[in-house]
């Protein structure tokens, strides 16, 4: 169950608010699709976010996961911050050019967003899956 609307103002919005991380840059997170209800991106393979392993790290993907999933939780209209999340790391991410995460909204509350994520490789394996909780702030995209 969602209040949320499809909005072009709010979707321009919160993929200009996106666009302004240095920390998103920086792991070269790339948004594919967005509406009401889902959300998908993805960030390369890339060495400098690989672990001693040579998979990437679980920090690269809880953020990549963390970024797709806020960013539908921010399409209730106002910003939002991380409450909780979790990432369940099934299969390692490596031998892939692409990490995709798809997002799907689970319940848009006036307060409390829960968004479900599912990350997978190039072949559409998937890798992790979790759930992140969210605040809606007050802050409001128009």
């Amino acid at each position: 169950m969602s209040s949320f609307k499809d909005n072009d103002n709010i979707k321009n919005a919160v993929v200009a608010f996106l666009e302004q991380s240095d920390y998103i840059r920086m792991l070269d997170i790339e948004l594919l699709e967005l509406d009401k209800e889902h959300a998908k991106g993805r960030m390369p393979f890339a060495k400098k976010l690989t672990n001693p392993y040579g998979t990437m790290h679980g920090g690269s993907l809880y953020s990549l996961a963390d970024t797709i999933a806020g960013t539908l939780a921010n399409m209730s209209g106002y910003a939002v911050t991380t409450i909780e999340g979790n990432l369940h790391f099934l299969e390692p991410a490596h031998k892939t050019s692409y990490i995709y995460c798809e997002a799907k909204l689970k319940r848009g509350g006036s307060h409390i967003i829960t968004v479900d994520v599912e990350l997978t490789d190039d072949d559409g394996k998937l890798l992790d899956c979790g759930c992140y909780t969210f605040f809606r702030t007050d802050y409001e995209f128009t």
